[in-house]
């Protein structure tokens, strides 16, 4: 990159931060309107020690930015910014931090990496099969460069999409990633920006897309200097676990719609998940959802290839996706939980992984409208309210609904962090995920559970303050208050994070066998029903008998149909012959062994 050229001549979300040119000069650009005088320190650091090389100052504009190039400094460089009252930090837009939030950020040459994939045109929505990784549990070692050399099995699943915790750096050795601060540095935990890169050039290179969860309905606790430099943080909002952006400022805002873009553009990413959007809170006229949707949607096209942005309210939210928006869908797809929960509700009554109160008469409004709460204020929702959402009736919506048996919340929101198998039983997970993969929404799975893994997942955080451990390990247990908690690991435990390695806690090697290929099976039918046309809303239909746990979805095909037939239901229920479902021919059966009766925790599905 010229180190001549201006960085007015750039995308903010390229031109701020540190840019190495030919020439061993860097070009600095930071915001920082709270400061009179900045300077670049050149660091060199040991093991636990830093010392300052060289110091240069910047040029402040009247706006307060800050830029200025400085010599002998070339990528792999390591620097802080000096603030007016000595306190030394890490850039903003930092593109790296190798030694952690508290340490000197590093120089990274953007263009360096010698991208594979101009040909790779993404995956189409209706086409996403979407697999939810986290990547410091997914492999022993817990970096990029050894969850590539599992990509192949994901392909043979056949998932279409990867969709990654977040990678904002994060303090200290293990975090699910919600307590990002340097939002433009991918965590030094699991490698380099360079191996991220290849990461994704490798997953594009085998024909899976991949998504990234982003924050940012609030900024980590620990390492959040970015106050320090200008106007960042809220006055009028807050969160539950830090502080909330300052909409109402311009300069934030666009660090935001920029991290947006530097994911896609930069990363090669497919898409992002936006963590929370309920705590995105600002009340300008143009929400900054609005501002995200309409600069990600001004950037697809110009791409050439498939991006999708996603939301998570967790709730059914028509202001999101659905046939009422005036100017077309905040988001391509969103989160929805409650079929998950109704399931979970009628297989086990006493199961709670929400703060949401479900009933078990709950599963039969959800698998016909795929929710039961609804915005504003998670309230239940009548046929009337149905009604004002989509007042023709129809049900297009529902593909765009992101759907799950299971996520990283509602098994980290176990005191012990337990799987769906291990709460209930092998069978019921193998019954009630056909409700899922076939459902006419966008299928997620949770990483594991195509092999019913024995690795649990319970939340864990590492910090370097103290005291915030300490408060986190008790913050989490008053958050959930209905949970038994005696026995479970605390968040800064390290058994929480080590207890969740995938690869180092299989299941017996024949269930794992038998999970895989029953969710193999089903992804192909999937896939053939999608390519087929047969598996669409205007081709579906539902039933639901309480009585006897029997959940049927019937899709209508140009040979006839096909149908799911889950019975969920738990215990000592006497089974249902085959005869009396009027099944047709059997193609598919959770319990080979069983094929003239319809038993509890057992699904059929059949063509007819």
């Amino acid at each position: 990159m010229d180190s001549e050229l201006p960085p007015t001549h750039l995308p903010t979300h390229i031109a701020l931060g540190a840019l190495p040119g030919s020439d061993h000069q860097t070009r600095f650009t930071v915001w920082a309107p709270n400061a009179k005088n900045l300077a670049v320190q050149l660091i060199e650091r040991s093991t636990t020690e830093e010392h300052v090389l060289a110091s240069h100052p910047l040029d402040r504009d009247s706006d307060g930015m800050f830029t200025g190039k400085v010599p002998n400094c070339a990528a792999g460089s390591l620097y802080k910014y000096q603030l007016d009252n000595g306190s030394s930090r890490p850039d903003p837009r930092s593109r790296f931090q190798p030694f952690g939030v508290h340490g000197p950020s590093q120089v990274v040459d953007p263009n360096a990496y010698q991208w594979k994939d101009a040909d790779w045109k993404g995956i189409k929505k209706r086409d996403l099969i979407v697999y939810e990784m986290h990547l410091g549990s997914f492999t022993d070692k817990g970096t990029y460069d050894s969850a590539i050399e599992k990509l192949s099995e994901l392909k043979e699943l056949g998932v279409t999409a990867i969709e990654l915790l977040p990678l904002a750096q994060c303090p200290g050795k293990w975090n699910w990633g919600y307590d990002g601060v340097n939002y433009f540095a991918p965590s030094n935990n699991y490698g380099s920006p360079e191996q991220l890169k290849t990461f994704v050039d490798a997953c594009h290179q085998t024909g899976l897309a991949v998504l990234i969860d982003v924050v940012y309905n609030h900024v980590g606790p620990e390492g959040n200097y970015l106050s320090e430099f200008g106007p960042y943080r809220s006055k009028k909002f807050g969160t539950p676990w830090g502080d909330a952006f300052e909409f109402d400022q311009a300069t934030v805002r666009q660090f935001v719609i920029d991290n947006v873009l530097f994911w896609i553009d930069e990363y090669h990413f497919d898409g992002l998940r936006l963590d929370a959007v309920h705590y995105m809170f600002d009340d300008n006229e143009e929400h900054i959802i609005d501002s995200i949707s309409k600069r990600f949607t001004e950037f697809k096209r110009t791409l050439g290839r498939e991006i999708h942005l996603i939301g998570e309210s967790n709730i059914y939210d028509p202001g999101y996706v659905g046939e009422i928006v005036d100017n077309g869908p905040n988001f391509d797809a969103i989160w929805s939980d409650c079929l998950m929960h109704s399931v979970y509700k009628f297989g086990s009554p006493d199961l709670r992984l929400t703060n949401r109160h479900y009933k078990t008469s709950d599963i039969a409004q959800t698998i016909e409208h795929a929710y039961v709460f609804t915005a504003p204020k998670a309230i239940r929702a009548t046929e009337e309210v149905r009604a004002r959402h989509h007042p023709t009736g129809d049900k297009t919506y529902i593909e765009s609904l992101i759907m799950a048996l299971q996520t990283h919340d509602s098994v980290g929101n176990h005191p012990q962090g337990k799987r769906i198998h291990q709460l209930m039983s092998f069978d019921f997970q193998k019954s009630a995920i056909p409700i899922f993969l076939l459902y006419p929404s966008i299928p997620m799975l949770f990483m594991g559970e195509e092999w019913a893994t024995d690795a649990t997942f319970p939340f864990f955080a590492d910090f370097e303050d103290v005291g915030l451990r300490s408060a986190v390990d008790k913050g989490r247990r008053e958050e959930y208050p209905h949970h038994k908690w005696e026995g479970s690991p605390l968040p800064s435990d390290p058994a929480a994070f080590t207890d969740s390695k995938l690869h180092g806690r299989r299941s017996s090697q024949q269930n794992k066998q038998e999970m895989f290929d029953w969710y193999q099976k089903l992804l192909a039918l999937r896939k053939s029903g999608i390519e087929s046309g047969w598996l669409s809303v205007d081709n579906w239909s539902t039933e639901c008998d309480l009585e006897t746990g029997v959940l049927k979805m019937t899709y209508r095909r140009s040979d006839g149909s096909l149908t799911v037939c889950a019975r969920i239901a738990r215990g000592d229920d006497k089974p249902i012959p085959v005869a009396d479902l009027e099944a047709g021919n059997i193609i598919l059966n959770s319990k080979p062994e069983l094929t003239d009766q319809l038993h509890c925790e057992h699904c059929l599905i059949w063509s007819g």
